[in-house]
């Protein structure tokens, strides 16, 4: 069951601290990275870039199709990440780099991109099979961090100390639990500022698999050139969540929606640093959706939807 997964994730956390990664890196400095990965994948991707941009040297890209950047060299550092080793959208990423030669790295629990890391020689980290994708998001981003670090991208000096910030399953629970009771009849919009951009997009993915609800996610200070007028006249059945950060515009953002009778929730992230606010939020955004759909009365782990494109796309491409 897909809760018990959530329920376990300062272990399975703890336990991706020692994954080893297997390959060595061709060299460990490149002109640029790009992140590539779909869905619950691409969210690592979303998190590692929201806190390299304010740090790395070198640009920083994410990839969430079958195309790379027409710029990618011999000199670009590909880091492909599907909890599967099936996403087609990610293989066909990995595919186009190799052909120009850009170093290629790969998380994932098994599947084509597996077999691709293991006769290629391309370094790589698998991380536990058996866990619905999703659901597996910490071993997911503590599995790439270990992997960047060997290109000489530290994103975490302590990775046993990041997982730290899972243990109080109480009080997260309780919280999820408090989140759900008050979203379950909305249409959740989520707001946050730039940095936390990608914990934003967590929630409305995690809402829209697991619960099987409409979410929408707006971001400052962009809100207050087009967004912000469409709220005006809000609907009744939408509530807002809104991630707290010290920001003068979301100090704004709350004062102007509550001025508009907008039912809203803040949220306060515990944690040190960026990474570890995002991970715990990740965690309530997890157990939150899965409480709703519990009150929805509908099951979490079904994705009919979701294996329906996928589908498809296997027929087409087989084609």
């Amino acid at each position: 069951m897909i809760l018990d997964i959530y329920l376990r994730w300062y272990e399975l956390a703890l336990r991706a601290t020692n994954f080893e990664v297997y390959g060595s890196p061709r060299k460990d400095l490149f002109q640029n990275l790009i992140l590539s990965g779909m869905g619950g994948s691409g969210i690592v991707c979303d998190m590692i870039y929201s806190v390299l941009y304010s740090s790395s040297e070198i640009p920083v890209t994410i990839v969430k199709d079958f195309q790379i950047p027409r710029w990618t060299s011999k000199n670009s550092l590909l880091c492909a990440i599907s909890y599967s080793g099936n996403t087609l959208e990610t293989l066909n990423t990995v595919s186009k780099a190799l052909e120009v030669g850009a170093e290629v790295c790969i998380v994932t629990s098994g599947g084509k991109l597996l077999e691709l890391a293991r006769v290629r020689g391309l370094p790589h980290v698998v991380v536990d099979s058996g866990l619905i994708p999703r659901a597996a998001f910490p071993q997911l981003l503590i599995a790439t961090l270990k992997l960047l670090s060997t290109y000489r991208i530290n994103l975490c000096s302590d990775l046993k100390s990041l997982t730290n910030i899972l243990r109080d399953v109480e009080s997260v629970s309780k919280t999820s639990k408090e989140l759900a009771e008050f979203l379950k009849n909305s249409l959740p919009v989520i707001i946050s500022n730039t940095r936390f951009y990608p914990l934003a997009m967590r929630f409305k993915d995690e809402f829209n698999e697991n619960s099987k609800m409409m979410a929408k996610v707006e971001v400052i200070p962009e809100w207050a050139h087009n967004d912000i007028v469409g709220w005006e006249l809000p609907l009744g059945v939408v509530k807002s969540l809104v991630i707290w950060d010290d920001d003068l515009v979301i100090e704004f953002l709350i004062d102007y929606l509550r001025g508009r009778g907008v039912d809203l929730q803040v949220l306060k992230l515990l944690g040190d640093d960026l990474l570890s606010k995002m991970l715990y939020g990740s965690y309530i955004a997890g157990l939150t959706s899965v409480y709703l759909a519990e009150l929805r009365g509908v099951r979490a782990e079904e994705t009919k939807s979701i294996d329906m494109y996928k589908e498809f796309l296997k027929r087409r491409v087989n084609h």
